[in-house]
């Protein structure tokens, strides 16, 4: 009698698992929805270190490829491409896209961008952090990398 209960038991944690275990595979996979916004657009930018007086600007390019956000100054800092979200408002008249992304390195850095596109225009803050608190922030503005003509 226990061996049959315990047969049965055992073939319902077996069918549950079964059945569970696609649900358990998506955890930490979330999936996330194309972007057709910003995907393969380059922007050239000054990135400026706030606080500074008359710090000299440095030219970046920012991309959006893949649904993954990537600064070519940053990634030369070990700051990898990671995923970001979109938001588009056209309520004014005129169409804003609005980009967010957190760029995290080996030592427990964090670099987050905000930013605003209008037409071929980019503007925006990023600030780099450590345990929760603020170490630089910069501000940057630029416009879409023009393609070279063939």
């Amino acid at each position: 009698m226990k061996t049959r209960s315990r047969r049965r038991n055992i073939l319902i944690l077996s069918i549950f698992a079964y059945m569970a275990s696609p649900l358990l595979a998506q955890k930490g996979k979330e999936k996330v929805e194309k972007d057709k916004e910003l995907d393969k657009k380059v922007f050239v930018i000054d990135l400026t270190e706030t606080g500074k007086k008359k710090e000299k600007a440095e030219q970046d390019e920012i991309s959006f490829s893949n649904n993954k956000f990537k600064s070519k100054i940053m990634s030369d800092k070990k700051f990898g491409a990671d995923i970001y979200t979109v938001t588009v408002d056209s309520s004014s008249g005129e169409k804003v896209v609005t980009f967010e992304s957190t760029l995290k390195n080996e030592a427990g850095e964090e670099l987050l961008w905000n930013g605003n596109i209008k037409g071929e225009d980019v503007e925006g803050t990023a600030v780099l952090s450590k345990k929760g608190k603020t170490k630089k922030e910069y501000e940057f503005s630029g416009s879409l990398k023009q393609k070279r003509k063939k």
